[in-house]
């Protein structure tokens, strides 16, 4: 099929010019990814990287949150795509069903600083980045998330690296040996779920996207069919049934409108994972529509699809990360806090007694109507069902989230986020808002990206 010397052509093909909506989108996604990794560099796993590095790549050009000093970009790069991702509240592309800009945008802002890139470039550069990323998920999703990969590596690091090579404005064959190499570097489970270990696996992808598109540069070769061929991608990671790239050249070729716009990103409302939040949205509302005193509740039933519950694999969680995890956790604090938020997944609101009290009256159920194997191209949905204790029960069935591309945040919502990302750091920082939402018109990244470096961890 040689459909990775295509995307190398399509990548390596310069003359692409984005329609305003589709760069409105990209700095949308890079402004949340930024306010991300600013909350997420206390986190425990952010500092652990940071502190594991040592002295390694000392001296470079490239800004990481809360890091004195600069670095290469392939480090700074690893401890921004940690800080992106330690608190699940960065944004996901649901059909690759990854967290793609906690990848992309550290990789594309570490490299733009090192090499002075404009902000135009890199937002062209992120557009590209996620498109492939739409072509590998319409590949091999669900079967591929399904059978266990985390997609925000095994994604990941092929999508940072055509992001790269296109930045660095890589020839044609240049760019598909970057996305070849990446295949190699391109791995992560999601039995790492609720560990440190998965905010790594963002920090990894933008790492090798780096890696990769500067070894390709430098002439190093890989197989120009590593995504098709035999004993590659597809056929060791997914297996045969999946769709494959035949649709997926239809994609490339028609030009048609870019991922970035459809499906779309979904900026997350609340700091945990994705499977979450459509049950959460429909509890909050049944909630709100019926008057409901939490107190009255006897039981609450989330029917949700096969990848969710497998996501969800903690009912008591015993610390922050498995909370993010814990669809009985987030239910109940919303109950009895009205929101999660990122104070939500503090030590101290998980231990909170009346949180534990209600975290039995919570049940997962598999929707059998929801399979693994269901199509990428097809929604998932939660149905909540909420039964009182004197018997009355109510129930909706939730499709769009808040903050999916079909119910996305407002302007207000995005600021007001962004702001509670930064609560304590310096003005500089929290007034960058502005800067950062323009970043592909007037942002300059290296001036922005330098910011990172006044961070407070311990704010």
């Amino acid at each position: 099929m040689d459909f990775t010397r295509e995307l190398g052509r399509w990548i390596g093909d310069g003359s692409r010019a984005w329609a305003g909506a589709a760069v409105d989108a990209a700095e949308r996604a890079i402004v949340d990814t930024v306010a991300c990794m600013l909350a997420g560099a206390a986190d425990q796993a952010t500092r652990r990287v940071a502190l594991g590095l040592g002295s390694w790549g000392r001296g470079g050009r490239s800004s990481a949150v809360g890091v004195a000093g600069a670095l290469d970009s392939p480090w700074a790069a690893l401890v921004n795509g940690v800080a992106a991702h330690a608190l699940d509240y960065d944004d996901v592309l649901d059909p690759a069903a990854s967290h793609v800009s906690a990848v992309l945008v550290p990789a594309l802002l570490a490299l733009a600083e090192e090499t002075g890139a404009s902000g135009a470039d890199l937002v062209d550069a992120y557009i590209v980045g996620v498109e492939v990323q739409q072509c590998l998920a319409d590949a091999v999703n669900m079967d591929h998330y399904s059978r266990g990969w985390h997609t925000t590596l095994t994604f990941g690091a092929p999508s940072a690296a055509a992001a790269c090579a296109r930045l660095l404005r890589l020839s044609p064959d240049a760019a598909c040996s970057a996305v070849s190499l990446a295949t190699s570097m391109a791995a992560g489970f999601k039995r790492q779920f609720g560990t440190q270990a998965k905010p790594f696996h963002a920090g990894l992808g933008a790492k090798s996207g780096i890696v990769a598109a500067r070894m390709a540069q430098a002439g190093l070769s890989a197989d120009p069919a590593a995504l098709e061929g035999e004993r590659g991608f597809v056929e060791l990671m997914a297996g045969p049934g999946v769709p494959g790239f035949d649709r997926v050249r239809l994609r490339l070729q028609q030009a048609g409108t870019p991922a970035v716009l459809s499906p779309g990103l979904w900026l997350k409302r609340y700091p945990c994972c994705a499977s979450t939040h459509r049950p959460v949205d429909g509890f909050l509302e049944l909630l709100a529509r019926h008057g409901i005193n939490p107190d009255d509740i006897e039981q609450v039933d989330a029917h949700v699809s096969e990848p969710a519950v497998r996501n969800l694999m903690y009912d008591v969680p015993a610390n922050e990360m498995q909370a993010r995890f814990s669809l009985p956790y987030c239910i109940a604090a919303a109950a009895r806090d009205g929101d999660l938020t990122l104070a939500t997944f503090r030590r101290d609101a998980i231990d909170r007694r009346d949180i534990a009290s209600f975290i039995p009256k919570v049940r997962m159920l598999l929707d059998p109507a929801q399979p693994g194997s269901m199509p990428a191209t097809v929604r998932s949905w939660s149905t909540t069902t909420i039964r009182l204790h004197n018997g009355v029960t109510c129930s909706t069935r939730t499709v769009d989230p808040k903050g999916y591309p079909d119910n996305p945040l407002s302007e207000t919502e995005l600021e007001r986020k962004f702001a509670d990302c930064t609560v304590g750091q310096p003005d500089t920082l929290r007034a960058s808002h502005r800067d950062w939402r323009a970043i592909g018109s007037s942002g300059d990244p290296g001036k922005l990206a330098a910011l990172l470096r006044a961070l407070r961890p311990d704010a």
